[in-house]
């Protein structure tokens, strides 16, 4: 026992710490019962009942399996059926951030540092609104690239139309027509040289959903060994180490995984007599081996 390994007595059992303090109330009851001319009062014996029974109720309660219930559960993760982690790039499974995350907008340019990008180009519209959707966009985990660069050409655009330029003239025209213009060129900036800020934005929405432990793959409902894969057949097999070869193998003792590793010296999987079984040659095959 831990408790006997440290110099200390035994835990008593709970149960039969409950049952020695009856037997010691019993005992006290009978003496008492002997001084009081074999009687003990309804008064007594109603507060001994009541006491014995409190207790039991209490020690029962207070056994691991109440306990445990009555502990705080975390919620269940409707975003993540595995274990949640910190972003990191390449993760198997990207999720959204909980509540309550909110991706962080800025208008137009960067994040941090000087803003050399005018949020209204040649005074003509405030594409600021636009710009905090495409930073929306970018923070929102899973929204691919490209869906969330032509939302913020059509913001840009439709904010072009509502700017209160009518155009009843030539002049008029020319300056819509240039707006139009500005929208484009931002667009174009953002589905060109924009890799770099999706990349941050999904890093700062997005985490990542271990299903196995160390991101494993699975196997018929198995996690596999980190580092392992999953074979053909369904099962979890260590690779061929760097510069092996592997050859196709179906009996023996790699039948289970589907194949063996050849040594690079000897890279040619030739067959043997064996029907399914192949062996590692340095040169060609004969008809049943190495040639």
């Amino acid at each position: 026992m831990f408790f006997e390994r440290l110099g200390h007595a035994p835990v008593i059992p709970r149960d039969d710490w409950f049952d020695r303090l009856a037997r010691s109330a019993a005992r006290k009851a009978r003496t008492g019962a002997k001084e009081n001319h074999g009687s003990i009062t309804r008064r007594n014996a109603v507060g001994l009942f009541a006491g014995t029974t409190a207790f039991a109720i209490l020690g029962s309660w207070m056994k691991p399996a109440h306990a445990l219930s009555a502990m705080p559960r975390a919620a269940p993760d409707p975003g993540c059926p595995g274990t949640r982690t910190f972003f990191r790039e390449g993760c198997a499974k990207k999720v959204p951030k909980l509540a309550p995350y909110k991706p962080a907008v800025n208008g137009c340019g960067p994040q941090n540092g000087f803003n050399p990008v005018p949020q209204a180009p040649l005074y003509l519209a405030d594409f600021s609104p636009a710009c905090d959707g495409h930073d929306r966009g970018y923070g929102t985990c899973n929204r691919p690239k490209d869906v969330t660069d032509k939302k913020f050409l059509e913001d840009m655009k439709s904010i072009c139309v509502g700017s209160g330029t009518a155009v009843t003239g030539l002049f008029d025209a020319l300056l819509m027509l240039q707006c139009h213009r500005n929208a484009e060129i931002y667009y174009t900036a953002v589905s060109t040289i924009g890799d770099d800020p999706y990349k941050s934005g999904q890093s700062e929405g997005c985490d990542c959903c271990e299903e196995c432990p160390g991101d494993a793959v699975k196997c018929k409902g198995t996690c596999c060994r980190p580092g392992f894969i999953c074979s053909g057949n369904g099962f979890c097999c260590e690779p061929c180490k760097n510069g092996w070869i592997p050859c196709p193998q179906s009996s023996g003792e790699w039948a289970r995984c589907g194949f063996g590793c050849c040594n690079p010296a000897t890279p040619v999987c030739c067959p043997t007599r064996t029907p399914g079984r192949t062996t590692c040659c340095p040169g060609k095959c004969s008809g049943t081996g190495c040639g």
